[in-house]
């Protein structure tokens, strides 16, 4: 058959988007016998200009009828599941552009009957080998229903409101019976893929997903979920064409919207997500789900780390975030992707995660064996907790991006496999774990110089840093050889080394050795340790270290030190560690020249945490488990809403007495390198030991008199502020006796207070 002048003119458009076919014989024509250079979306465009503006109900079954028989999206050999998921992004657009028409040249109730009327006959017809055509189109008038309902159900809920709850009925149940055929081992893959997506689009969170599913095995779906995803051989991988642009292109964001952020797996990766997550918390207590839970948590690590590895090797991406132009389409792309990313796994993280905790309250005891199902869990959960943690290893550098703080389901995520881990450490696993993240050549080099060029390298090494500095505060038996000879050794190899650029990196290295300071044992080779941390904080300060984290420096090792001192050798010329400490302190004071300003003396920063968050009871979740008073569905909202707990900021007044709010006249914060050391000193004074207290309030008031007359000023209002309010009753009474009576500091002034 040969075209006239207008379907020849109709065949030559290129872009659907200006695609009006004027004929409709030629329309069905080309639906039926699509001519060689026809594509699938030109065949989509014909019925994106078409569809909403039909006039009569005939019409409007041909078409549909035509389109359903379309060689092109229908055919064999069947299109990859990436071309056919535009059959349910045009018609959501169809649907949307139909209910937006002013004066709809078929009625809206016309229409959605002969759509749905249609694809019920076509399915019915040959069950097996339709009913995967209907899915894509259900899901794309699916989608529309919530425009649907703000422009037409709200307005007016008498004609419409259970005109479409009746259609709806028959649409989803249409939906489901279709589905069933489609989910299948024996399925063409490309097949099973667009049925998943169609499935993504429509289920709703807090549906039951089993509705939709049934009796369909849910290991098969969470497989073919997983390889949608995270396989390589998907759509997946179109975000490794981030590696491959070239940023100087002047097409580029066109391009990264076309072949990465529209695809399907990338666009909906949300959905997927949560699709995941309600098949992976429902998942049977047994074997098979326990290997399946390991596939799936095994392909979600490798592919994080190829993930990592491409980043890392990218001259422009592996940079911090903060510091990248946010006008470059490259990196802003990139990176929105990849915080889209980390939600999308921490969420299927969830959802294996809560599945543990559902049973734990939950559950039974196997009198015919010897392990109980709560201890067996607990070890299968152990293996778990690992990978999920391997894998948030390789997401460090994402989740620093969006900031330190985390969000909450990465924090109940992160603390519950690290509190399960450390629960159930047989064997020193912990510790060869995090011995492996950062002793493994091929992820971590901590040379100086690749820190400090290597952005993911530096986040790798945070996210073990964190491990740690958990794992010191928790109240279980630790190795002390791992923390002397590997935690200790590794971040204090960080914080001497002064071509370290990064002075994040060696925050929360200090972070840690204060912590490993104050959970080690009292020893005379710890002692000399000690005294050379202070010696590195003191020639840190004020160049990395600012004053406020000095003060906490100091009074973190200066309580352990005064609550535990021990005896030194026999020529030791002093009684106790507490009294040399006192004396080292006192002559490092003496020793700085008064008058010497410090760059930012406005920097009142404390200590960065390794850990997502630097406030927060880590342990919290595991000992909720078993209370009967919380539904056991609300595992995650309760974690979300646990009161925080410091855990490394010093609190400097814990008297139990409420505190005063003292005005100064003046300022608050020291300027000069002398104000701040001698203020260091001042926040040790509620550890000093009675028996010494007064004698050495008489060195501190030296100190400060031998202070110029500013330092002087600042440095008594100081003084008496943690006199008067930091002290408890015995050490207050002695304090307010010596400032009285013999100092007379108020009746002589001559600080001028």
């Amino acid at each position: 058959m040969s075209l006239g002048p207008q379907g020849r003119a109709l065949m030559s458009i290129g872009t659907y988007h200006n695609q009006v076919p004027q004929d409709l014989d030629l329309l069905i024509h080309d639906l039926r016998f699509p001519l060689p250079d026809t594509t699938i979306n030109k065949v989509l465009g014909y019925l994106y200009h078409y569809v909403p503006y039909v006039k009569y109900e005939h019409n409007l079954k041909l078409v549909i009828a035509s389109f359903l028989n379309n060689p092109l999206c229908f055919g064999n050999p069947v299109p990859s599941f990436e071309q056919n998921y535009l059959i349910i992004e045009v018609f959501k657009l169809i649907t949307d552009k139909k209910l937006k028409i002013s004066k709809p040249t078929l009625s809206i109730k016309a229409w959605y009957d002969i759509i749905l009327t249609e694809v019920v006959n076509f399915a019915s017809y040959k069950p097996i080998e339709n009913s995967w055509k209907v899915l894509p189109i259900l899901s794309g008038l699916i989608l529309s229903n919530e425009l649907r309902d703000q422009l037409y159900t709200v307005h007016n809920p008498i004609e419409y409101k259970f005109y479409f709850k009746d259609w709806d009925s028959k649409a989803n149940r249409l939906f489901k019976k279709c589905l069933g055929y489609n989910l299948s081992q024996y399925q063409n893959n490309d097949i099973t893929y667009l049925s998943l997506i169609g499935l993504a689009v429509v289920y709703k969170k807090n549906e039951n997903v089993f509705d939709y599913t049934g009796n369909i095995s849910s290991h098969f779906i969470v497989r073919k979920l997983i390889q949608l995803v995270f396989d390589d051989v998907t759509s997946s991988a179109t975000h490794n064409l981030f590696f491959s642009l070239n940023s100087n292109d002047p097409d580029l964001d066109n391009l990264i919207l076309e072949q990465i952020i529209q695809k399907p797996v990338v666009k909906h990766l949300n959905k997927f997500s949560f699709l995941l997550e309600s098949y992976l918390k429902k998942l049977p207590i047994n074997e098979q789900s326990f290997q399946l839970v390991e596939s799936v948590l095994v392909m979600m690590k490798n592919f994080n780390q190829r993930l990592s590895i491409a980043t890392s090797q990218h001259p422009i991406l592996n940079t911090n975030p903060s510091k990248i132009n946010p006008n470059d389409p490259l990196s802003s792309k990139f990176w929105f992707f990849m915080k889209s990313l980390l939600f999308a796994e921490v969420i299927i993280f969830q959802g294996i995660m809560t599945r543990f905790l559902i049973t734990q309250n939950n559950f039974w005891i196997d009198p015919f064996n010897r392990v109980s199902l709560k201890s067996k869990l607990e070890l299968e959960y152990k293996q778990i907790s690992f990978k999920i943690m391997h894998s948030l290893y390789y997401l460090n550098f994402i989740l620093l991006s969006i900031g330190q703080g985390g969000f909450d389901n990465y924090n109940f995520i992160y603390y519950l496999t690290l509190e399960i881990v450390l629960k159930n450490n047989r064997g020193n696993d912990f510790e060869n774990f995090t011995r492996f993240l950062i002793g493994n050549y091929n992820e971590v080099n901590l040379h100086a110089q690749v820190l400090n060029t290597n952005y993911l390298t530096r986040c790798k090494v945070s996210f073990v840093l964190g491990l740690w500095e958990n794992y010191l505060q928790q109240d279980h038996s630790k190795n002390s050889g791992f923390i002397n000879n590997e935690i200790f050794q590794i971040c204090l190899g960080i914080v001497k080394n002064p071509t370290i650029e990064d002075f994040e990196l060696i925050e929360i290295s200090h972070s840690v050795l204060l912590i490993c300071f104050s959970k080690t044992d009292d020893t005379d080779y710890q002692l000399r340790k000690t005294f050379d941390y202070i010696e590195l904080l003191l020639h840190q300060f004020p160049q990395i270290l600012s004053a406020n984290q000095l003060s906490i420096a100091i009074e973190t090792l200066g309580k352990k030190i005064l609550a535990n001192p021990i005896k030194p050798p026999a020529n030791f010329e002093f009684h106790n560690s507490a009294e040399y400490f006192l004396d080292f302190l006192n002559l490092k004071c003496s020793s700085t020249i008064p008058g010497v300003h410090i760059k930012k003396p406005d920097d009142t920063a404390t200590f960065s945490s390794a850990q997502p968050i630097v406030e927060i009871d880590a342990a919290s979740t595991l000992s909720h488990i078993d209370e009967k008073k919380h539904p056991s569905t609300d595992i995650v909202d309760r974690n979300k809403m646990k009161k925080p707990k410091d855990r490394l900021k010093v609190d400097l007044i814990n008297t139990g007495q409420p505190k005063k709010q003292y005005q100064f006249t003046q300022r608050t914060i020291p300027n000069t390198s002398r104000e701040a050391i001698i203020i260091s000193f001042f926040n040790i004074i509620p550890y000093f030991p009675l028996s010494i207290f007064i004698h050495w309030l008489n060195k501190i008031w030296d100190l400060v008199l031998s202070s110029n007359p500013e330092e002087q000023e600042f440095l008594g209002q100081r003084l008496w502020k943690v006199l008067s309010e930091n002290l408890d009753l015995n050490r207050s009474e002695l304090a307010y006796r010596w400032w009285y009576e013999e100092k007379n500091a108020v009746q002589h002034n001559p600080l001028k207070l």
